[in-house]
Parts: structure tokens; sequence; C-alpha cells
């Protein structure tokens, strides 16, 4: 079985539940290989940390460090300038291998989980790519 690497950016109320089940996931099918959190005070920095997961506070560098074994990048964010920003470094680094996950495909996982409560949509008027 191939194993899919990700990149996670935010680890905020969706990106949390995510990173809660990918670490839930046999690392043989997906590894977490970086996160992209700025709040240092998110509880789930600590679990990463315990699971050998560095933590960049710059979504950038991970990106740079790892380039194309990155599988996904999964941005949970929703600031549609940190897309743009994703798909324009990806793009300058010639890194045609690695896919930046569209929201609305977020929105598509996150109905897939288990007990998952509607997310608020009031901040999420653009789900597309």
């Amino acid at each position: 079985m191939r194993q899919i690497t990700v990149l996670m950016i935010g680890l905020g109320r969706i990106g949390g539940k995510f990173y809660q089940q990918f670490t839930q996931l046999d690392e043989g099918r997906v590894r977490i290989i970086a996160v992209s959190e700025p709040n240092m005070n998110n509880p789930l920095l600590a679990d990463a940390k315990s699971r050998g997961i560095t933590n960049y506070t710059n979504f950038e560098e991970a990106i740079h460090e790892f380039g194309s074994k990155i599988d996904i990048i999964m941005d949970t964010s929703n600031r549609p300038e940190l897309k743009v920003a994703v798909r324009k470094l990806l793009q300058e680094t010639n890194n045609q291998h690695t896919v930046l996950v569209p929201m609305v495909v977020d929105y598509l996982m996150w109905y897939m989980l288990p007990s998952s409560e509607d997310i608020p949509q009031s901040h999420h008027s653009n789900i597309g790519y």
C-alpha cells in the first residue's frame, strides 16, 4: 500500500479534527510529515512534537524543506490569500507532484468524519478551488 504524506496548515477547529483522525490511521497509509500552526498555544502542537512532527510557523519553510516529498497540502485556514501563496510557491519551485486540497474537498472529508458537527458557513462563502 502506498503511503500518503501530508502537510497540514492550521490545527484549529477543523484542521485539528483532521489531525486527530489522520494520527489514528496506520502511518504506513497516511503520515503527517509537518504542520504549520502559528498559534504556539495550540494543544495539538505538544502531540505533534511527541510524534516527531515539526511545526513550521511559516508554511513556506515546510514546503521548501520537503518539496515534492509532500503528497498533499491540507489547508483548513480558509484564507484565500494563503491558498494563492501556496499555489504560487508550488509553481515557483516547479513542484508538479504536491496537491493542494481545495476547501470543497475538506468539506467532503469532514462530512465523512464520525460525529462531525455542521461547519458554520458564514466565513466559508467560497469553498471552491
